[in-house]
Protein backbone atom coordinates (compact mmCIF):
# COMPACT_ATOMS: atom_id res chain seq x y z
CA UNK A 1 0.00 0.00 0.00
CA UNK A 2 1.44 3.19 -1.04
CA UNK A 3 -0.33 6.99 -0.08
CA UNK A 4 -3.44 4.67 0.51
CA UNK A 5 -4.12 3.36 -2.98
CA UNK A 6 -3.01 -0.38 -3.21
CA UNK A 7 -0.23 -1.88 -5.63
CA UNK A 8 -1.48 -4.97 -7.05
CA UNK A 9 2.25 -6.81 -8.62
CA UNK A 10 2.18 -7.60 -12.43
CA UNK A 11 2.38 -11.48 -12.16
CA UNK A 12 0.64 -11.91 -8.07
CA UNK A 13 -2.37 -13.90 -7.79
CA UNK A 14 -4.84 -10.79 -7.24
CA UNK A 15 -3.65 -9.63 -10.59
CA UNK A 16 -4.79 -12.90 -12.20
CA UNK A 17 -7.97 -12.38 -10.19
CA UNK A 18 -8.75 -8.80 -11.27
CA UNK A 19 -8.05 -9.63 -14.98
CA UNK A 20 -11.06 -12.56 -14.15
CA UNK A 21 -13.04 -10.17 -12.75
CA UNK A 22 -12.78 -7.63 -15.69
CA UNK A 23 -13.41 -10.52 -18.20
CA UNK A 24 -16.89 -11.69 -16.74
CA UNK A 25 -17.84 -9.17 -14.67
CA UNK A 26 -17.74 -10.54 -11.37
CA UNK A 27 -15.84 -13.87 -10.01
CA UNK A 28 -17.39 -17.17 -11.33
CA UNK A 29 -19.01 -19.86 -9.51
CA UNK A 30 -20.08 -22.01 -11.71
CA UNK A 31 -19.41 -24.55 -14.45
CA UNK A 32 -20.61 -25.58 -18.03
CA UNK A 33 -22.36 -29.17 -17.85
CA UNK A 34 -20.95 -31.70 -20.24
CA UNK A 35 -24.02 -32.96 -21.95
CA UNK A 36 -22.47 -36.08 -23.28
CA UNK A 37 -22.62 -38.07 -20.28
CA UNK A 38 -26.20 -37.36 -19.78
CA UNK A 39 -26.91 -38.42 -23.69
CA UNK A 40 -24.92 -41.88 -23.07
CA UNK A 41 -27.10 -42.47 -19.87
CA UNK A 42 -29.93 -41.42 -21.77
CA UNK A 43 -29.57 -43.48 -24.85
CA UNK A 44 -28.38 -46.53 -23.01
CA UNK A 45 -31.71 -46.64 -20.90
CA UNK A 46 -34.29 -45.90 -23.28
CA UNK A 47 -32.22 -48.82 -25.47
CA UNK A 48 -32.19 -51.13 -23.22
CA UNK A 49 -35.90 -50.73 -21.84
CA UNK A 50 -36.87 -51.21 -26.03
CA UNK A 51 -35.51 -53.82 -26.47
CA UNK A 52 -36.49 -55.67 -23.64
CA UNK A 53 -39.93 -54.82 -24.54
CA UNK A 54 -39.17 -56.25 -28.13
CA UNK A 55 -37.80 -59.62 -26.35
CA UNK A 56 -41.21 -59.71 -24.35
CA UNK A 57 -43.30 -59.25 -27.44
CA UNK A 58 -41.34 -61.87 -28.67
CA UNK A 59 -41.69 -64.31 -26.37
CA UNK A 60 -45.13 -63.53 -25.10
CA UNK A 61 -48.39 -62.84 -27.34
CA UNK A 62 -50.35 -59.59 -27.55
CA UNK A 63 -53.49 -61.82 -26.37
CA UNK A 64 -52.41 -63.49 -23.90
CA UNK A 65 -50.83 -60.07 -22.38
CA UNK A 66 -54.28 -58.28 -23.18
CA UNK A 67 -56.10 -60.72 -20.43
CA UNK A 68 -54.34 -59.40 -17.83
CA UNK A 69 -54.12 -56.01 -18.60
CA UNK A 70 -56.61 -54.86 -15.64
CA UNK A 71 -54.63 -56.90 -12.59
CA UNK A 72 -51.08 -55.76 -14.09
CA UNK A 73 -52.57 -52.00 -14.50
CA UNK A 74 -53.50 -52.31 -10.43
CA UNK A 75 -50.34 -53.51 -9.68
CA UNK A 76 -48.36 -51.28 -11.82
CA UNK A 77 -50.25 -48.00 -10.31
CA UNK A 78 -49.23 -49.30 -6.52
CA UNK A 79 -45.20 -49.82 -7.68
CA UNK A 80 -45.52 -46.72 -9.72
CA UNK A 81 -46.52 -44.24 -7.05
CA UNK A 82 -44.57 -46.15 -4.52
CA UNK A 83 -41.03 -45.73 -6.59
CA UNK A 84 -42.20 -42.02 -7.38
CA UNK A 85 -42.33 -41.14 -4.03
CA UNK A 86 -39.40 -42.77 -3.09
CA UNK A 87 -37.58 -41.16 -6.15
CA UNK A 88 -39.20 -37.43 -5.31
CA UNK A 89 -38.09 -38.25 -1.55
CA UNK A 90 -33.82 -38.43 -2.74
CA UNK A 91 -34.09 -36.03 -5.58
CA UNK A 92 -35.07 -33.71 -2.46
CA UNK A 93 -32.53 -35.10 -0.14
CA UNK A 94 -29.46 -34.68 -2.91
CA UNK A 95 -30.68 -30.88 -3.98
CA UNK A 96 -30.61 -30.38 -0.19
CA UNK A 97 -27.49 -31.62 0.23
CA UNK A 98 -26.19 -29.49 -2.98
CA UNK A 99 -27.63 -26.23 -1.38
CA UNK A 100 -26.19 -26.95 2.25
CA UNK A 101 -22.97 -27.31 0.92
CA UNK A 102 -23.28 -24.04 -1.58
CA UNK A 103 -24.23 -22.03 1.44
CA UNK A 104 -21.55 -23.81 3.89
CA UNK A 105 -18.79 -22.82 1.25
CA UNK A 106 -20.56 -19.18 1.62
CA UNK A 107 -20.43 -19.18 4.91
CA UNK A 108 -16.80 -20.16 5.00
CA UNK A 109 -15.61 -17.32 2.44
CA UNK A 110 -17.93 -14.85 4.58
CA UNK A 111 -15.74 -16.00 7.72
CA UNK A 112 -12.53 -15.76 5.82
CA UNK A 113 -13.43 -11.92 5.19
CA UNK A 114 -14.37 -10.94 8.35
CA UNK A 115 -11.36 -12.46 9.67
CA UNK A 116 -9.41 -10.08 6.72
CA UNK A 117 -11.74 -7.16 8.10
CA UNK A 118 -11.36 -6.97 11.67
CA UNK A 119 -7.21 -7.57 11.77
CA UNK A 120 -7.01 -3.82 9.96
CA UNK A 121 -8.15 -2.40 13.22
CA UNK A 122 -5.74 -4.79 15.24
CA UNK A 123 -2.10 -3.33 16.57
CA UNK A 124 0.27 -3.47 13.88
CA UNK A 125 2.29 -5.41 11.72
CA UNK A 126 0.18 -8.02 13.74
CA UNK A 127 -2.58 -7.37 12.18
CA UNK A 128 -1.05 -6.80 8.52
CA UNK A 129 0.44 -10.33 9.24
CA UNK A 130 -3.25 -12.27 10.18
CA UNK A 131 -4.47 -10.56 6.99
CA UNK A 132 -1.76 -12.33 5.14
CA UNK A 133 -2.87 -15.17 6.49
CA UNK A 134 -6.59 -15.14 5.15
CA UNK A 135 -5.09 -14.01 1.90
CA UNK A 136 -3.05 -16.88 1.62
CA UNK A 137 -5.69 -19.54 3.53
CA UNK A 138 -8.38 -18.11 0.39
CA UNK A 139 -5.59 -18.68 -2.65
CA UNK A 140 -4.74 -22.14 -0.97
CA UNK A 141 -8.40 -23.62 -0.85
CA UNK A 142 -8.79 -21.88 -4.60
CA UNK A 143 -6.01 -22.88 -6.27
CA UNK A 144 -5.19 -26.09 -4.97
CA UNK A 145 -8.09 -27.89 -2.65
CA UNK A 146 -10.78 -27.49 -4.43
CA UNK A 147 -8.74 -29.33 -7.54
CA UNK A 148 -8.27 -31.62 -4.44
CA UNK A 149 -11.86 -32.01 -3.80
CA UNK A 150 -12.49 -33.78 -7.25
CA UNK A 151 -10.83 -36.40 -5.88
CA UNK A 152 -12.10 -36.80 -2.32
CA UNK A 153 -9.21 -35.38 -1.34
CA UNK A 154 -7.86 -32.16 0.75
CA UNK A 155 -4.71 -30.03 1.09
CA UNK A 156 -2.92 -30.12 4.24
CA UNK A 157 -1.81 -26.59 3.55
CA UNK A 158 -4.62 -25.43 4.64
CA UNK A 159 -5.32 -27.06 7.46
CA UNK A 160 -1.35 -25.35 8.52
CA UNK A 161 -2.26 -22.02 7.53
CA UNK A 162 -5.57 -22.04 9.71
CA UNK A 163 -3.24 -22.86 12.69
CA UNK A 164 -1.05 -20.34 11.92
CA UNK A 165 -4.07 -17.71 11.55
CA UNK A 166 -5.54 -19.21 15.09
CA UNK A 167 -2.38 -18.68 16.78
CA UNK A 168 -1.62 -15.10 15.18
CA UNK A 169 -5.14 -13.91 16.80
CA UNK A 170 -4.22 -15.46 20.11
CA UNK A 171 -1.25 -14.06 20.15
CA UNK A 172 -2.94 -10.41 20.23
CA UNK A 173 -2.30 -8.02 22.64
CA UNK A 174 -4.74 -5.59 22.79
CA UNK A 175 -4.55 -2.78 24.88
CA UNK A 176 -7.43 -0.06 24.25
CA UNK A 177 -11.20 -1.24 24.55
CA UNK A 178 -11.75 -1.22 20.81
CA UNK A 179 -9.36 -3.40 20.34
CA UNK A 180 -10.13 -6.15 22.83
CA UNK A 181 -13.57 -5.80 21.33
CA UNK A 182 -12.08 -6.51 17.99
CA UNK A 183 -9.77 -9.23 19.81
CA UNK A 184 -13.13 -10.97 20.95
CA UNK A 185 -14.95 -10.92 17.67
CA UNK A 186 -12.13 -12.14 15.60
CA UNK A 187 -11.82 -15.27 18.04
CA UNK A 188 -15.40 -15.68 17.61
CA UNK A 189 -15.16 -15.75 13.85
CA UNK A 190 -11.46 -18.02 13.77
CA UNK A 191 -13.90 -20.48 15.59
CA UNK A 192 -16.78 -20.07 12.82
CA UNK A 193 -14.46 -20.25 9.70
CA UNK A 194 -12.72 -23.84 11.23
CA UNK A 195 -16.68 -24.66 11.98
CA UNK A 196 -17.13 -24.46 8.55
CA UNK A 197 -14.25 -25.86 7.02
CA UNK A 198 -14.97 -28.99 8.77
CA UNK A 199 -18.29 -28.97 7.40
CA UNK A 200 -17.13 -28.25 3.74
CA UNK A 201 -14.62 -31.09 4.17
CA UNK A 202 -17.60 -33.85 5.71
CA UNK A 203 -20.33 -32.48 2.98
CA UNK A 204 -17.53 -33.16 0.13
CA UNK A 205 -17.48 -37.00 1.55
CA UNK A 206 -20.91 -37.79 2.20
CA UNK A 207 -23.54 -39.28 -0.64
CA UNK A 208 -26.45 -41.25 -0.88
CA UNK A 209 -25.37 -44.90 0.58
CA UNK A 210 -24.73 -47.66 -2.02
CA UNK A 211 -28.28 -49.14 -0.60
CA UNK A 212 -30.55 -46.55 -1.70
CA UNK A 213 -28.77 -46.52 -5.26
CA UNK A 214 -29.62 -50.40 -5.29
CA UNK A 215 -32.77 -49.86 -4.34
CA UNK A 216 -33.52 -46.82 -7.36
CA UNK A 217 -31.53 -49.01 -9.66
CA UNK A 218 -33.97 -52.01 -9.08
CA UNK A 219 -36.88 -49.83 -7.89
CA UNK A 220 -36.51 -48.61 -11.98
CA UNK A 221 -36.23 -51.70 -13.95
CA UNK A 222 -39.25 -53.03 -12.33
CA UNK A 223 -41.05 -50.16 -12.84
CA UNK A 224 -40.02 -49.68 -16.09
CA UNK A 225 -40.43 -54.14 -16.46
CA UNK A 226 -44.14 -54.36 -15.99
CA UNK A 227 -44.86 -52.07 -18.85
CA UNK A 228 -44.09 -55.50 -20.44
CA UNK A 229 -46.98 -56.73 -18.91
CA UNK A 230 -49.63 -54.87 -20.65
CA UNK A 231 -50.82 -56.29 -24.11
CA UNK A 232 -51.33 -53.13 -27.08
CA UNK A 233 -52.58 -53.47 -30.73
CA UNK A 234 -50.34 -50.55 -31.86
CA UNK A 235 -46.27 -51.84 -30.78
CA UNK A 236 -45.27 -48.45 -31.45
CA UNK A 237 -47.57 -46.89 -29.13
CA UNK A 238 -46.68 -49.65 -26.72
CA UNK A 239 -42.95 -48.88 -27.65
CA UNK A 240 -43.40 -44.97 -27.28
CA UNK A 241 -44.67 -45.67 -23.92
CA UNK A 242 -41.58 -47.89 -22.76
CA UNK A 243 -39.09 -45.20 -24.05
CA UNK A 244 -40.97 -42.31 -22.54
CA UNK A 245 -40.82 -43.84 -18.97
CA UNK A 246 -37.05 -45.02 -19.08
CA UNK A 247 -36.19 -41.73 -20.22
CA UNK A 248 -37.98 -39.88 -17.33
CA UNK A 249 -36.24 -42.61 -14.71
CA UNK A 250 -32.83 -42.31 -16.23
CA UNK A 251 -32.85 -38.55 -16.87
CA UNK A 252 -33.86 -38.44 -12.73
CA UNK A 253 -31.55 -41.11 -12.00
CA UNK A 254 -28.92 -39.34 -13.57
CA UNK A 255 -29.61 -35.91 -11.80
CA UNK A 256 -29.71 -37.56 -8.39
CA UNK A 257 -26.07 -38.86 -9.41
CA UNK A 258 -24.64 -35.19 -10.66
CA UNK A 259 -25.98 -33.74 -7.22
CA UNK A 260 -25.03 -36.60 -5.04
CA UNK A 261 -21.14 -34.75 -4.22
CA UNK A 262 -21.56 -31.42 -4.76
CA UNK A 263 -17.77 -30.95 -5.32
CA UNK A 264 -16.72 -33.56 -7.92
CA UNK A 265 -18.32 -34.78 -10.89
CA UNK A 266 -19.58 -33.08 -14.11
CA UNK A 267 -22.05 -30.88 -12.02
CA UNK A 268 -20.02 -29.25 -9.08
CA UNK A 269 -19.37 -26.22 -7.01
CA UNK A 270 -16.98 -23.76 -8.09
CA UNK A 271 -14.84 -21.70 -5.30
CA UNK A 272 -16.51 -18.46 -7.13
CA UNK A 273 -17.16 -17.37 -2.86
CA UNK A 274 -13.80 -17.66 -2.53
CA UNK A 275 -12.75 -16.09 -5.65
CA UNK A 276 -14.89 -12.98 -4.66
CA UNK A 277 -13.09 -12.33 -1.30
CA UNK A 278 -10.10 -12.35 -2.60
CA UNK A 279 -10.84 -10.01 -5.55
CA UNK A 280 -11.98 -7.62 -2.05
CA UNK A 281 -9.17 -8.26 -0.75
CA UNK A 282 -6.90 -6.60 -3.84
CA UNK A 283 -9.15 -3.88 -3.78
CA UNK A 284 -10.18 -2.80 -0.87
CA UNK A 285 -8.91 0.58 1.31
CA UNK A 286 -9.05 -1.44 4.44
CA UNK A 287 -6.91 -4.13 3.24
CA UNK A 288 -3.65 -3.44 4.70
CA UNK A 289 -1.01 -5.89 2.54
Amino acid sequence: MKNGVIEVLPHSPEKRILKLARKSGRPRGGKAINIFPILLVVVLSVAASVAGLMLVQRLVSTTLRKQHNEVAGFIFAVVGVAYAVLLGLIVAAAWGNWEIADQTTAHEANEVAEVFWLAHGLPQPEGRHIQKLARSYAQVVVNREWPLMQEGKYSPQAWLLLDDLRGSIEAQHPTTASQRMLYQEELERMHDLADARRERLLEAEQGIPAILWVVLIVGGVITVGFTYLFGLESTSVHTLMVASLALIISLVLFTVGALDHPFSGSVRLEPGAFQQILHRFATSKLSAI
